[in-house]
C-alpha cells in the first residue's frame, strides 16, 4: 500500500493518483468503522449527516462496530442540532431503534470543532476553485476580445508589457508604431460612446 505521507507530498507537487471511488455513502461508512482508527472517526460525522440506509449498515457490522455507529449517529445528531442543520433522517433512526448512550459534553465539543474546521476548509477550497475558474473565464473572454482587434504578434508584445517583461528594441519600435495608436483609439471616450450607440440602435434591413 502506498504511504499516505508520500501521496500527500506528491499531491503538493501536482501529481495525483487515481483510486477507486466508493459506490455509496453506506460503503464509505462501513469502511471507516472497520478501519478501527480513531483518527478517521470525525469523518463519520460528515457522512452520517447525509442520508443513508441504517439497516444495510447493520448487516455488515459486528456488535462492537454497531456500537461505534450508534454512538456517532447520536454525536452527529447533536452537532447538527447545535449547528441548526436538518437531521430528520437521524432523528427517525434514533427514535425507531431507540438509540441511547452516554456522551460527554466535551466529546461533543471536540467533534463539533473538527466538523466546523472541515466544513470551513471545504468551503474555502470550493471558493478557491470558483475564483480560479472565474479568472480563467475572464482571461478566455479577454483573449477572445483581443484576438478580434489585435494580431497574435501584437497580443504577444502586450502580454510581455502586462507581465513586466522587457521588450527588445524591435518590439519597442513595433509597439509605438502599430500597437499604441490602436490602444489610444480604443481608449477614446467619444469612440466608446459612438460604438455604444451603434450597438444599441435598432438595425433596419
Amino acid at each position: 500500500m502506498i504511504k499516505a505521507k508520500l501521496i500527500k507530498f506528491l499531491e503538493k507537487e501536482g501529481f495525483e493518483l487515481n483510486f477507486p471511488d466508493y459506490s455509496s455513502n453506506e460503503e464509505a461508512i462501513i469502511e471507516i468503522i472497520k478501519e478501527k482508527n480513531e483518527r478517521l472517526y470525525p469523518a463519520l460525522i460528515l457522512l452520517l449527516k447525509l442520508p443513508f440506509e441504517y439497516k444495510s449498515l447493520l448487516i455488515h457490522l459486528d456488535k462492537s462496530e454497531i456500537e461505534i455507529l450508534n454512538k456517532f449517529i447520536l454525536i452527529t445528531n447533536k452537532i447538527l442540532h447545535l449547528e441548526k442543520i436538518d437531521s430528520t433522517h437521524l432523528n427517525k433512526i434514533i427514535e425507531d431503534y431507540k438509540l441511547k448512550t452516554k456522551i460527554e459534553d466535551k466529546e461533543i465539543e471536540h467533534f463539533r470543532l473538527i466538523f466546523n474546521e472541515t466544513i470551513n476548509r471545504k468551503q474555502y477550497s470550493q471558493e478557491g476553485f470558483i475564483n480560479k475558474q472565474t479568472t480563467l473565464r475572464i482571461k478566455l473572454d479577454l483573449n477572445q476580445a483581443l484576438s478580434k482587434i489585435f494580431s497574435p504578434a501584437k497580443i504577444r508584445i502586450m502580454d510581455k508589457i502586462f507581465t513586466h517583461q522587457s521588450l527588445t528594441n524591435t518590439e519597442l519600435k513595433y509597439y509605438y508604431r502599430s500597437i499604441r495608436p490602436l490602444i489610444k483609439a480604443i481608449s477614446n471616450e467619444d469612440l466608446t460612446n459612438y460604438l455604444k450607440i451603434i450597438e444599441s440602435t435598432k438595425k433596419i434591413s
